[in-house]
């Protein structure tokens, strides 16, 4: 199980969507309904469920939590269409896809190497970070992978 490798106090996304509004307040609803049946499933093991067995559709939410009650109130707020931290609701599309932005916070939360097990470990990871170094190549000079790695 992936829990067995989570710690309890690591935040955990849980990625819903819909092909609506109606339909992912409904998605919302049924997972929290799910979890606060008892169900015997981590929140790490939720998290993996909805983002390997489900289909993508355009109206997308992102909560997370580092506890099962933080996520359970996110969950419960996309359900409701309030806002509140650690949800994040949107929509994708033409309009979506033109929006894109960069957040570089310098507030001390990366490591020089703190991607490299993950560069190691998980093949979509390192595409997904070659396509990135790829493309910021042409306009710094360095390489995002030699920064990464030391």
């Amino acid at each position: 199980s992936v829990a067995s490798s989570v710690e309890s106090s690591v935040v955990v996304p849980w990625v819903l969507s819909g092909r609506g509004v109606a339909a992912l307040r409904g998605q919302a609803e049924r997972l929290a309904a799910f979890v606060e049946a008892g169900r015997e499933v981590s929140s790490a093991d939720v998290g993996v469920s909805l983002v390997s067995g489900r289909a993508v559709h355009e109206h997308r939410a992102v909560v997370t939590g580092g506890t099962r009650g933080e996520l359970l109130d996110a969950v419960r707020a996309v359900a409701s269409g309030a806002r509140v931290t650690g949800a994040v609701v949107g929509e994708a599309g033409e309009a979506a896809a033109e929006r894109v932005a960069f957040v570089f916070p310098g507030q001390g939360s990366q490591w020089v190497g703190m991607a490299e097990e993950l560069l190691d470990t998980s093949p979509v990871f390192g595409e997904r970070f070659a396509a990135c170094g790829a493309a910021l190549e042409p306009y710094v000079g360095w390489s995002l992978t030699d920064v990464v790695r030391g």
